[in-house]
């Protein structure tokens, strides 16, 4: 059996070979056109409550000629586009893929996972060398030989086409997705290891970022995970990204946010310092440029504004203030706020990319779920009574995020920001041209008791007085002092099995007996008992059989049952057996072995039992006896010895074959001496052991006949 008899639907996806350029017709959106920009955008929020399809199906494989190509940054793990499959060999033995994952150049391929098992290689992953899978993999190194190869390229423009795929001749030397990376394999057809289309992941060291030094000369693209040169590129990206020219980047205020990035802090007592933000995505480039934009300044505290024809990133953080505002600056009145419970949390929920769960979405929440026995005012118990007992939560989302205890510093950023959330608007003189949104600004009023109070700037407008308008929000530095977090425990959030393991049945026991079938033909039967799997997600059972002189296992028994036959095997053989489980989703656990000689009809019969003689009439004599149970019986053999003691059955002379299996007795004419029987089988093994029986009468002659009774 080959992958065509598996994969029925195999086809090559190649149209998009005839496009000039591969990237466009494999969907690599170019974004031509950003929205309208005002002089000063207003700030977004810490986002929106639930992660996209994207996200959630990122994990998958798709299959198109036309689809848009992710771009990761930093470190995740995908899934890909086939754009291209064929089978080829003796009985389709072979699938060739490609598989697009992410826009190039790449840094590295960390790891590859097949069917949600990581692959062991022969040697390491590197642009453009095929290697195979290596001796030590027990789910893909089968039968002394690997299954699979692979030959990945990480997306260098101009790229080699691929040799492994070279092979056919569908694929040619034009064939480079020059600016993708992507996967070549060869997967070869084993029953044990593949149960439909392979489902491949690559774990991705992302895009190499063009990055600036402190004197902001350009430096060589290299793998980067601060969020400042991730979104850089984004933005400059003439493919991907908006196009920006680089002339219109505020490259100082993007040099000063990458060191704010890469501030050291310290997530949990004992741990190695880790940079306060990270990026690490996977960026939809089907979407709106903006919303990845917004997407990336989230993950950071990030703002970008548009100031004096330059694009400006700015990090919410800790900061000194720009410029001190007094009554003599205001103009008119001012409109004061305090958050309403609406706007107020006293439990904040983040959502995340957590690598320690198989890169699925996981939460974290600020303060932890008691609510019982907190004795500072910061924790959820007091802020709840604070609250009139009422649940305040708030939920967010955090694409660019994959660590626990940067999420965690973000649910404690944004719920303490939304309890010290006073806001401010006012009117100001032309004198404050200069600020911009992110900046802190000193107020002192006298009428609302403020004195060198700080506030952040969350919006400006221009008015046609030539005054600017100003929304300020609170300011408390308190709130972005990193505090060392708890460790984040590294078991399953669950105590459920993990569905994408399962544990192999217990045990195989295995037997044989011979079974007789109405007509009386006989035959020998394997019985197979399975010892059952421990785990708790076992659909079926697949039970395998061969004789120990053949080469490939056959399925014989594929269900639930426990019990497994294998008829008509062959006496005297050796067959060996395995069983493996399978779960709902179609994981199959490793095999349980178990080996046996069939005995069947070579076995010795069994000794006739309850020999004795009686009298019938007056020169005759009844023997009888049980007959015996094996089902390969031809005969009986009766043998006499003119002794009426210390009789053998070498020393007797055969009297009578009874020649039925069923048969109980036989009728000879009396006489004195020793009568000894035993069973014989089809292929003349008779029993091991005569029963004897003796008569003494006398006057009666000697039997000369030798008797073949068939009853």
């Amino acid at each position: 059996m080959g992958f065509g008899s598996i994969f029925k639907a195999v086809t090559r996806v190649v149209s998009f070979f005839k496009s000039a350029n591969p990237l466009v017709s494999l969907g690599v959106t170019l974004f031509l056109a950003w929205i309208l920009r005002p002089k000063v955008p207003e700030i977004e929020d810490f986002g929106t409550n639930e992660f996209d399809d994207f996200e959630r199906g990122l994990l998958i494989n798709k299959q198109s000629n036309d689809a848009n190509i992710p771009v990761i940054f930093g470190e995740r793990l995908v899934g890909g586009t086939r754009v291209f499959m064929e089978t080829s060999g003796t009985d389709n033995t072979y699938l060739y893929m490609a598989i697009v994952m992410s826009e190039g150049e790449i840094n590295d391929i960390e790891e590859i996972r097949v069917d949600d098992k990581a692959v062991t290689w022969a040697s390491t992953l590197s642009d453009g060398t095929e290697v195979e899978v290596g001796s030590g993999d027990s789910n893909f190194y089968k039968d002394s030989e690997s299954l699979i190869r692979v030959e990945p390229h990480f997306g260098t423009d101009g790229q080699s086409a691929s040799s492994l795929l070279s092979t056919l001749s569908s694929w040619g030397s034009n064939h480079k997705l020059s600016g993708l990376c992507y996967l070549a394999l060869r997967f070869k057809w084993n029953q044990d290891a593949f149960t439909g289309i392979p489902k491949v992941q690559a774990k991705i060291q992302g895009k190499k970022v063009v990055f600036y030094n402190s004197g902001l000369a350009a430096q060589t693209a290299a793998y980067k995970t601060n969020p400042a040169w991730c979104l850089l590129d984004y933005l400059t990206n003439t493919r991907y990204g908006k196009g920006i020219a680089i002339s219109e980047i505020d490259l100082q205020s993007f040099y000063d946010a990458s060191v704010v990035c890469e501030t050291q802090v310290t997530p949990y007592s004992g741990a190695s310092d880790i940079n306060i933000f990270d990026t690490n995505a996977a960026i939809d480039t089907s979407q709106k440029i903006i919303d990845n934009v917004r997407e990336m300044l989230k993950g950071c505290r990030g703002y970008l504004p548009y100031t004096n024809g330059k694009y400006k990133l700015i990090i919410e953080t800790t900061g000194s203030a720009a410029i001190t505002l007094t009554e003599d600056d205001i103009i008119g009145g001012y409109n004061l706020s305090i958050p309403t419970k609406n706007e107020r949390y006293n439990r904040v929920i983040v959502g995340f990319v957590n690598p320690a769960r198989n890169f699925q979405v996981d939460e974290i929440q600020y303060p932890a779920i008691d609510d019982s026995g907190y004795s500072t005012a910061d924790k959820h118990a007091t802020m709840k009574t604070a609250d009139g007992d009422f649940l305040l939560e708030g939920r967010f989302t955090f694409k660019t995020l994959t660590s626990p205890y940067q999420a965690e510093e973000m649910a404690e950023v944004i719920l303490r920001r939304s309890r010290e959330a006073l806001t401010l608007g006012i009117n100001v003189s032309f004198d404050a041209y200069d600020l911009a949104i992110g900046d802190i600004v000193n107020i002192t009023h006298s009428s609302l008791g403020f004195s060198a109070k700080a506030f952040r700037v969350m919006g400006l407008t221009f008015n046609e007085d030539f005054t600017i308008g100003l929304s300020l929000v609170e300011y408390q530095a308190s709130h972005y002092t990193w505090a060392t977090k708890s460790q984040v425990s590294s078991t399953p959030s669950t105590n459920l099995p993990n569905p994408f393991t399962i544990q192999p049945p217990a045990s195989v026991t295995l037997s044989d007996e011979m079974i007789e079938y109405a007509d009386g033909i006989t035959i020998t039967r394997l019985n197979i008992a399975i010892g059952a799997s421990p785990d708790q997600f076992v659909s079926n059972y697949q039970v395998e059989a061969k004789q120990s002189t053949e080469s490939d296992f056959k399925i014989i028994s594929v269900g639930t049952q426990l019990n497994h036959e294998f008829l008509n095997v062959i006496d005297g053989a050796i067959y060996n057996v395995r069983v493996k489980a399978i779960n709902s989703l179609g994981v199959n656990s490793t095999f349980t072995s178990a080996t046996h000689t069939v005995v069947g009809a070579t076995d010795t019969p069994s000794d006739v039992t309850d020999l004795s003689v009686s009298l019938v009439g007056s020169n005759q004599m009844e023997l009888s006896w049980t007959p015996v149970t094996d089902l390969d019986i031809s005969w009986y053999e009766v043998r006499f010895q003119n002794v009426t003691s210390g009789a053998t059955w070498n020393e007797s002379t055969p009297l009578a074959k009874v020649v039925r299996r069923k048969s109980n007795a036989l009728v000879v004419n009396a006489v004195t001496g020793s009568f000894c029987i035993k069973a014989v089988d089809k292929l003349g093994n008779s029993s091991a052991t005569a029963s004897i029986v003796s008569t003494n009468i006398s006057g009666l002659q000697n039997f000369t006949n030798v008797l073949t009774v068939s009853e």
